[in-house]
């Protein structure tokens, strides 16, 4: 077999040196040195004690709940957000503020989308930033919901006349 592998006695030597190097690096690691430095006190340690048990529980000296009647919050419904949403893109329309107005307006359609009064509102602002074919298809869909309210109707065609003759 040498004869076969002529290095096979450097490898049978290496092999039992690395074999003799690992069982004494192992044998290191099953040590319990405690704390570096300094010798193991766990049996030094002294007994768990229990706490002392809580006195009974007395009624009395606990105070009497008051019962008041619940506070109940505010409701206000989606139609009424919208005009409080309404009123506020007036305000910013009138300080001149179109984008923060145009997006106040697109919060309260996201509440109120059947609010023809909204789209006329939303239209108006579009045509004072100069969108003019936005401003056309906002007044439509106003005109379209706001079917038995004329006057609505009537400033909705006005708003479209204005828009097409920017076009």
């Amino acid at each position: 077999m040498d004869q076969l592998l002529p290095g096979l006695p450097r490898v049978r030597s290496g092999l039992l040196f690395a074999t003799g190097l690992a069982m004494v690096l192992l044998s290191g690691c099953s040590v319990d040195y405690g704390l570096i430095g300094q010798p193991d006190n766990r049996a030094a340690l002294p007994p768990i004690t229990r706490p002392a048990p809580l006195p009974p529980f007395e009624a009395e000296t606990l105070p009497k709940p008051t019962v008041s009647a619940p506070v109940k919050a505010p409701t206000v419904t989606h139609v009424e957000a919208g005009q409080l949403l309404l009123a506020s893109a007036r305000k910013q329309l009138a300080n001149g503020d179109i984008s923060r107005a145009a997006a106040t307006l697109e919060r309260a359609l996201r509440m109120a989308p059947n609010d023809p009064y909204l789209w006329h509102e939303l239209a108006q602002v579009r045509l004072a930033a100069g969108q003019w074919q936005q401003a056309i298809e906002l007044a439509n869909k106003s005109r379209l919901l706001a079917a038995g309210n004329q006057p609505l109707r009537n400033k909705n065609s006005q708003l479209i006349a204005t828009a097409s003759a920017q076009l």
